[in-house]
């Protein structure tokens, strides 16, 4: 099953608000693959996340499974 990284994203402002950062590539095999791959890219994660939501600070990164990632999509 894949792995895939979802960077969560605070709205800036008064708004507890959280917006995802969905990296579809690469994506892995295991969760502990994904977890060797964000510690060892942070700050790239961190400024790619800051690239698409300037401003905003990263709350933290996760690895989700495929299935997931998938009930996550569609609001389940």
């Amino acid at each position: 099953m894949k792995i895939f990284l979802i960077v969560m994203v605070m709205m800036g402002g008064q708004g507890l608000n959280e917006d995802l950062y969905i990296i579809q590539e690469p994506n892995f095999n295991s969760v502990n693959e994904c977890v060797g791959y964000v510690q060892r890219n942070d700050p790239y994660l961190v400024a790619k996340a800051q690239t698409v939501y300037p401003g905003r600070d990263v709350e933290n990164i996760y690895c989700v499974n495929q299935d997931k990632l998938r009930n996550l999509m569609i609001g389940v």
